[in-house]
């Protein structure tokens, strides 16, 4: 039966590549480059000068003197670019982003470079901290006219060209056109052909099937929803740093939402993905994120000395804090919600923002505002945000009347500062129904509602997760 063996260095004539990759202007734009020293790049649809030069490193204006343009805004489809600061490196490069699954080790087959040429082009110092998302500059071909991307097989004893082309995963069309066939009753089996090809293959082992990650790039403070398909009956467990995930079962897919910590370092994080067979078969899957600085602000909040008092016995702080944290740690499996989240106040006049790092009558110690202040009179009503269970109800010494209602896996709101709580525990609400109403109770410094968003325990910003979908 057809087999397609892929091999993206294949050469092809000179003739496929004017039909298939550059046109008549790109075939001059690479005639004037290849005058020139350096590593050349081909304009795709989409790219600016600007988003070239932020990919590989330059700057608009030297990219302009390089290459003789005038404008910044005019370049064209296919047309060669000679990029710059890769002393040593000559041919066609491109950008490759890391997948899940994917190390520095995987790197060269999957993109038929060597190591040392992926060290020079990216200027990696240690191999060991690519991580998801990460562009990756690597070589397309040493010489214009040996490129193309296409995969080479073999025609079966009984393949079809419709057959050839539902297994190339295109129309018989472009197979024609690829293969220069004028009678498509001519194929003959044994024949070889070409056919397009993409950077599909998968570097996750079995039995995982698909790794999805919401937010490849998070920041401080931020969501991240995993989603993974596997090909048995299996259990998932993962750890992210030193968080261990939860996952669910949602839409026959292995689930798990977590958060990052607000006062997160900066850098790079190992993420564990565990897969358990039912055969008792474990296999670990070893990745790491990138975890951006989210350059939250600060604020020295002056508090009157009644308010201040509550600051000076640390035991009050801690013992509030280990509520709030032994109720929101709790783990429920079904997702409690259908559609995603709404604001839990019709007035969106926000105060401050969630991540602020924040002191108190210019004391020494620093914190951080775990959640998103809406300024509103008193007696402002407080809708739930989406479908839960309220699993506290009750009035604490810094957060005042708080409620905290449970969503379903690993998710939780908060209301603290609250005039007045209108709900009990073990409650069932839906979207909209009233939770309480805005105050001024506990450590507050005037009218507002406090909302806050815990994801697997990690308080997060309210305002990315409202946007963040669990499907």
């Amino acid at each position: 039966m057809f087999q397609i063996v892929f091999t993206p260095m294949r050469k092809l004539s000179f003739r496929f590549l004017l039909f298939l990759i550059v046109g008549m202007f790109a075939c001059h734009s690479i005639v004037a480059a290849e005058e020139q020293e350096g590593p050349l790049y081909q304009v795709k649809d989409g790219d600016t000068l600007y988003s070239i030069a932020q990919q590989f490193g330059g700057d608009v204006q030297l990219l302009q003197r390089l290459n003789g343009i005038e404008n910044p805004s005019l370049i064209s489809i296919g047309q060669i670019l000679l990029l710059s600061d890769y002393s040593g490196v000559s041919g066609l490069v491109d950008t490759y982003a890391v997948q899940p699954g994917e190390s520095f080790f995987s790197m060269p087959l999957k993109l038929d470079n060597d190591s040392n040429t992926l060290i020079k082009l990216n200027r990696i110092v240690n191999p060991h901290t690519l991580y998801i998302g990460q562009q990756l500059i690597y070589k397309l071909t040493d010489h214009l006219e040996e490129y193309n991307p296409v995969g080479f097989s073999v025609v079966g004893e009984r393949d079809t060209l419709l057959d050839l082309a539902i297994n190339a995963d295109c129309s018989p069309y472009e197979l024609m056109i690829l293969n220069d066939w004028s009678n498509a009753n001519l194929i003959l089996t044994g024949d070889s052909i070409y056919s397009p090809v993409s950077q599909t293959m998968s570097s996750i082992p079995s039995p995982f099937e698909d790794i999805v990650i919401s937010n490849e790039h998070p920041s401080q403070g931020h969501p991240v929803v995993i989603s993974i398909d596997t090909d048995h009956e299996t259990s998932v467990t993962g750890l992210f740093g030193d968080t261990n995930l939860n996952f669910s079962s949602i839409g026959g897919r292995q689930v798990s939402a977590f958060g990052v910590h607000a006062m997160s370092d900066p850098g790079i994080y190992q993420l564990l993905l565990t897969a358990k067979r039912n055969d008792g078969q474990i296999v670990t899957l070893e990745m790491r994120l990138r975890v951006a600085d989210a350059q939250y602000g600060s604020q020295n909040l002056m508090l009157a000395s009644d308010k201040a008092k509550l600051l000076e016995d640390e035991n009050v702080r801690a013992t509030e804090d280990q509520i709030i944290s032994d109720t929101v740690s709790m783990f429920t499996e079904n997702k409690l919600w259908e559609d995603g989240f709404g604001h839990p106040i019709s007035m969106n006049y926000i105060t401050t923002r969630f991540g602020m790092r924040r002191t108190y009558n210019g004391r020494d110690y620093l914190t951080f505002h775990g959640g998103v202040d809406f300024g509103a009179s008193e007696g402002t009503p407080i809708y739930a945000p989406a479908a839960g269970v309220v699993v506290m109800s009750k009035t604490l010494d810094i957060r005042g009347t708080t409620t905290i209602i449970d969503h379903g896996v690993g998710v939780y709101t908060g209301y603290w500062h609250q005039q007045e709580s209108k709900v009990s525990v073990g409650q069932e609400l839906a979207y909209g129904e009233l939770i309480g109403y805005v105050g001024n109770t506990g450590l507050s410094t005037g009218p507002h509602l406090h909302w806050e968003v815990w994801v697997n325990g990690i308080q997060v910003n309210p305002l990315e997760w409202i946007d963040q979908e669990i499907n």
